[in-house]
């Protein structure tokens, strides 16, 4: 399954899956075509505390670049 290819900005206020949990954050860091970011975020997600580097990989889905654990982002409602 392709995941939708939103475009990430640093600043933007997601809501972060990952590892059966989803938390609020916000992309610290966006490369211009939103493939590489840094989240960041006030939990423990699959072993990253507080802040996890995701790499967007050619099926769509984000992985971390240290544990290769999914994570799904959509934009955090106000």
């Amino acid at each position: 399954m392709v995941e939708r290819m939103d475009i990430w900005r640093t600043g933007d206020a997601v809501q972060i899956e990952c590892d059966g949990r989803t938390v609020p954050g916000s992309v610290t860091l966006a490369s211009p075509n939103s493939i590489s970011l840094v989240l960041s975020f006030e939990a423990i997600l699959d072993g990253h505390v507080g802040m996890m580097p995701v790499l967007r990989h050619d099926d769509g889905v984000y992985r971390s670049i240290v544990t290769q654990v999914a994570v799904r982002l959509s934009k955090k409602s106000i």
